[in-house]
């Protein structure tokens, strides 16, 4: 951290103003915001819980930094994000559906701009003070690298099976999520974990229904990494980057076309659950 605290310069950014108030954070003029690299961090509350927050702004500007140099360097990305990144702690509105979230990413694009916004939720890690922030932090950071580095006005869409499976796969999430399945389906046919790729997840589910493809998603991206090799994740960014939708990637790194590795996905999950493959 050494190095991050000397990159630190405070700022009245109207940037903060602007893309705070854009995503609903209740930012509404500059405010003071300190800059870590290429992240900022808004140093303004107004709730009822001032000594928590900067506890847990403190936390975030270790945290966060942390996240983002881990992720880069495991996927072998420029350390800098390309636009910019707030973080900000904040009470989330009771009538927000992200309210049940300790952490959230929201993005905002115009054009070939990208703006995004890591939201902490103070109130939630008030109420659930031993959930591991970190690796929910690391979860949602790696959304927003994934997104940074695709983003451009040709890019092709990031499937959610692909963005949620390699979210998982920055911390041990995906392997905890699937031994608490294995638990409840192992050495079974295991078909209750089995989902559509071409489906999408309703985040505001909060656990629920197909939620619980989180555990599918994470197999399948860790199949599609041991087909396609070590450079399968920025050789995928690259692609999707370049307006390459995702099942022609997946053709160039395995030879596979899509219903193939689907089905190929298919059979490497129930394999984990069969015991006949090691939980990755």
């Amino acid at each position: 951290m050494n190095n991050a605290r000397k990159r630190r310069s405070i700022s009245h950014l109207g940037l903060v103003a602007t893309l705070g108030a854009s995503l609903g954070v209740g930012v509404t003029t500059p405010l003071p915001a300190e800059t870590i690299g290429s992240i900022q961090f808004m140093e303004s509350y107004s709730g009822h819980h001032p000594t928590e927050f900067a506890d847990l702004l403190a936390e975030a500007k270790v945290v966060v930094p942390g996240a983002l140099a881990y992720i880069t360097g495991q996927w072998g990305l420029s350390t800098t994000l390309h636009q910019p990144l707030l973080v900000t702690v904040t009470d989330v509105a009771s009538k927000d559906p992200y309210r049940a979230m300790a952490a959230y990413v929201r993005a905002v694009t115009s054009g070939d701009q990208l703006r995004q916004v890591l939201v902490i939720d103070l109130e939630h890690h008030l109420l659930y003070p031993t959930e591991h922030l970190d690796d929910i932090i690391y979860h949602e950071m790696a959304h927003a690298v994934l997104r940074d580095a695709v983003m451009n006005p040709r890019a092709a869409p990031i499937p959610t099976w692909f963005n949620e499976g390699l979210a998982q796969s920055v911390t041990t999430e995906g392997t905890s999520r699937t031994q608490e399945d294995f638990k409840r389906w192992g050495h079974s046919d295991a078909r209750a974990v089995i989902c559509d790729l071409n489906g999408s997840v309703d985040e505001f589910l909060h656990g629920e229904q197909n939620f619980g493809c989180y555990t599918y998603f994470y197999l399948s991206t860790k199949r599609l990494i041991q087909l396609g090799g070590k450079d399968t994740i920025p050789r995928v960014i690259d692609g999707l980057s370049h307006g390459m939708a995702l099942p022609d990637i997946i053709r160039q790194l395995t030879s596979l076309d899509w219903p193939a590795f689907q089905h190929d996905a298919e059979h490497y999950a129930l394999d984990v659950f069969a015991g006949n493959q090691p939980i990755p």
